[in-house]
């Protein structure tokens, strides 16, 4: 279980406004300081878990998840923040979150409904910690600043549920999130109003979010290739958009011939064919979903070499054909 590095930075500045000396509280945490320069790094969830706890001991602040988002940018994501600050709306924003939130946390999960009124925005961490009330603070609280970054100060959830007691003093809980908060909560979500979620963003750039979004699957594709299902993968991705990827191209990628490659991949219950589909279908599903993308865009960025053949690989791993998908998405939005 591993956290993304860079997520660490905050908390740098976050102690030096308390007096305290950073790299002291990091290496006692078992976190080399370095590591946050590192943009593709990761640190075990453990030893982040033990720098809250540490920093909340020793600041002595009850507020310490809350006024952690003071010290927060977008960028702290890296490409997955840039591709936060390029979305057109609050509610494509999170839909990018939702899709790769296994980039802040491996065990993270962000979900997404709407009860007509609202969009609402679970977060599920999945994994224990020793400082659940902080965790909770800081997920509701940073959502909050990515929010307000993109939209504006002026932003406000129509609710925020925690579900941690009531704590004693609850003042800035309320000056920081400006709306009805609710404790004991069956899960901590953020409502948020349909007209806020679907305002558009005048500083959006949906050309750079995609691509943006396209650095994040390859970096979640590097990363979790320790097996030669997921190196295959990554090459996979590395090559499709050339339109010239082969087993035989992607055996040289991963250092091996296409008969070791072959029999290493049969030995795993799959082969480089359902690997390429696999790929090509998620991200299909991401693709799809973006408007500013044509059909013909798609169709090229997945290797394929005409409209129809990503139409029918499309209606074979839905059920449905794009631009039915394509449609339905639009009658959705309006």
């Amino acid at each position: 279980m591993s956290f993304f590095a860079q997520l660490a930075s905050p908390f740098w500045k976050q102690l030096e406004g308390y007096g305290l000396d950073p790299a002291a509280v990091f290496k006692r945490a078992g976190i080399n300081p370095e590591v946050i320069f590192d943009p593709g790094a990761r640190i075990p969830y453990k030893s982040l878990d033990g720098l809250v706890q540490l920093s909340v001991e020793l600041s002595g602040d009850a507020c310490f998840g809350l006024r952690h988002q003071q010290y927060f940018l977008p960028a702290h994501l890296g490409a997955l923040g840039f591709a936060w600050l390029a979305s057109t709306s609050i509610r494509t924003a999170f839909q990018r979150m939702s899709r790769y939130a296994r980039v802040i946390n491996d065990e993270l999960s962000v979900t997404l409904d709407d009860d007509g009124s609202n969009l609402i925005v679970t977060f599920k961490a999945n994994s224990p910690s020793a400082n659940e009330p902080v965790r909770e603070d800081m997920q509701l609280a940073l959502a909050t600043r990515c929010c307000r970054v993109i939209a504006g100060d002026q932003f406000c959830p129509a609710l925020v549920r925690f579900m941690h007691p009531k704590p004693a003093d609850t003042s800035y809980h309320y000056e920081l999130f400006r709306c009805p908060i609710e404790f004991d909560s069956p899960a901590t979500s953020m409502l948020i109003s349909r007209k806020a979620a679907d305002q558009p963003l005048t500083g959006s750039n949906e050309e750079l979010a995609r691509l943006n979004e396209h650095i994040v699957v390859k970096y979640l594709a590097h990363t979790e290739k320790k097996d030669i299902v997921n190196r295959v993968k990554a090459a996979i991705i590395d090559h499709l958009a050339s339109g010239r990827v082969s087993e035989t191209l992607v055996a040289g990628t991963v250092h091996m011939t296409a008969r070791n490659l072959h029999r290493k991949l049969a030995r795993e219950n799959t082969s480089f064919k359902l690997l390429l589909n696999q790929v090509r279908q998620e991200l299909a599903q991401q693709y799809i979903r973006d408007r500013s993308m044509t059909l013909t865009e798609i169709t090229f960025m997945l290797g394929f070499s005409e409209v129809s053949s990503f139409s029918r690989a499309y209606k074979n791993w839905t059920g449905e054909p794009p631009s039915a998908v394509r449609k339905a998405g639009a009658s959705t939005t309006a």
